[in-house]
């Protein structure tokens, strides 16, 4: 959770909420202390409350708060930095450590900040002493950052940004790493850079995408891309760079003609990497120094060659403990199937290794399993845009027993040797499928009735080239990093 930023009190930052609204940190203190309102020792709201007698400014612009232990007493029990005190929403914050929707765009518009001092300034290394707020104010012609339809100042990102963020350099860390990469150098010698999130010329960036997306289901069958191909799986760039003008339309286009074809538009996204404009997907960097690594290159050097390596029911292989199975794969990933809502939206969530890879759609693995197996999920044939997920209904019963007979003892090396249900417990215990006390039956039944069709439709109780290839293009989809997805670097 977040703490009070010293260079805050040193440049009377003013608070964009809460009760001192447009007050300096200066004075919000003072006037807690005049109020006798509490403070709060710590990291979060848990923390010691304690009162403040006093704001000490002390040599170097350090400052301190005395404090008592009730409202009454003005005796001093302590003195503490104010960086010990947590940033209550008097200070207009409240806010911890990050990971929200709205901390995102926050993070990923500050960042865009950081970034174009260094290609906007004659900076080239960026410390705390040079990347204070007025520095950070004068890069809005340069920064156009958007959530939803409102663009970003400086000041209110600072203000609204995770203190942790802050207190741990996070921004400096990445800006200077990517200043210092090889992929800053067409960037350098530009007179602007300018740096884009969900601007109207990031817009048009993945308008290209759509368009080679719209050509590709009109003119092959099957189409290269799945369906739901997201545009993060085409490229996951939070923030793009670039030297064009900011209302160009056509970022990827050489003279007037845009690229309309999968491979063509990405080999446009390589070359003008090189030339005006780069994607960069932006993780928090931990307490070393950020990484910058390119993904999709030429020479597809990252490209994932991930092998099948079994599945199991469940995380343990008790049939009847979870709705949902496990693909395993020899790198220590894995994808979880199962259901999204109760008895629909059959779909892969990626887990262990490539957690944070999140989700592939029903239709998506389907496409995958339709190009290797040739045929769709449950079926016998190829169905392409067709396909849906097969609802569970009695007539079924029969088949899904058989299923679960045929796969039951056939999971992954390592998974005890499960009892076989007769077909009266297997339906007993079906009926009775609780989860947090409540009967879950009707979600039992249709996401493992769907995850049994999957495995039966891939022949999972063998291994080979086939299950291979799927574990490849299955993982490679969720890593962005298909055969058509685009080069970014990626800064960790």
């Amino acid at each position: 959770m977040g703490q009070l930023l010293p260079k805050r009190f040193k440049e009377n930052y003013k608070a964009s909420n809460g009760i001192y609204k447009g007050q300096g940190y200066v004075q919000i203190t003072n006037n807690k202390i005049k109020e006798k309102r509490e403070f709060i020792l710590g990291s979060n709201d848990k923390g010691q409350k304690v009162y403040g007698l006093e704001l000490i400014k002390e040599k170097n612009d350090k400052f301190f708060i005395s404090y008592a232990n009730s409202k009454s007493s003005k005796k001093e029990v302590a003195r503490q930095p104010v960086s010990k005190f947590f940033k209550d929403p008097d200070f207009g914050g409240g806010k911890g450590s990050g990971g929200g929707a709205d901390d995102t765009a926050i993070t990923e518009s500050l960042q865009c900040y950081f970034l174009s001092i260094l290609f906007n300034t004659s900076t080239d290394k960026l410390t705390n002493k040079n990347t204070e707020l007025k520095v950070l104010q004068k890069q809005q012609e340069f920064c156009f950052t958007f959530d939803k339809t409102s663009r970003f100042k400086a000041n209110e990102l600072i203000e609204k940004c995770p203190e942790d963020w802050l207190q741990t350099e996070v921004f400096i860390k990445s800006a200077n790493a990517i200043y210092n990469s090889p992929y800053a150098k067409p960037f350098k010698s530009a007179s602007k850079v300018y740096f884009h999130r969900n601007s109207p010329y990031m817009k048009a960036v993945y308008e290209n995408k759509k368009k080679a997306q719209d050509y590709d289901k009109k003119n092959n069958n099957p189409p290269l891309a799945p369906g739901s191909f997201n545009d993060d799986k085409w490229n996951p760039g939070d923030i793009w760079m670039s030297t064009k003008p900011t209302t160009d339309k056509k970022p990827f286009a050489s003279g007037k003609e845009e690229p309309i074809e999968w491979i063509e538009l990405r080999e446009a996204v390589r070359s003008t990497a090189d030339d005006h404009t780069l994607g960069i997907s932006l993780k928090k960097v931990g307490s070393g120094s950020a990484t910058i690594t390119p993904f999709n290159t030429r020479k597809r050097i990252h490209n994932n060659n991930t092998k099948f390596s079994g599945f199991t029911f469940g995380m343990t292989g008790d049939f009847f403990a979870s709705t949902d199975i496990y693909l395993h794969f020899n790198d220590g990933g894995s994808m979880q199937c199962r259901a999204s809502n109760v008895t629909s939206q059959w779909q892969g969530n990626m887990t262990g290794k490539y957690a944070y890879a999140g989700k592939i759609g029903g239709g998506n693995i389907n496409h995958y399993v339709e190009k290797i197996f040739k045929k769709s999920i449950g079926k016998v044939n190829i169905l392409g845009k067709n396909w849906k997920e097969t609802s569970y209904m009695n007539g079924n019963f029969e088949k899904m027993y058989r299923l679960y007979a045929k796969f039951i003892n056939k999971q992954k090396p390592g998974i005890e040797r499960q009892k076989v249900f007769s077909k009266e417990e297997f339906k007993k215990a079906a009926d009775n499928y609780t989860n947090k006390g409540r009967n879950r039956s009707q979600s039992f039944y249709f996401a493992k009735y769907m995850s049994l069709l999957f495995l039966e439709t891939i022949d999972a109780q063998t291994k080979g080239a086939k299950l291979d290839e799927l574990s490849r293009v299955i993982v490679r989809y969720a890593m962005s990093n298909t055969d058509i997805s685009t080069f970014f670097i990626k800064v960790s």
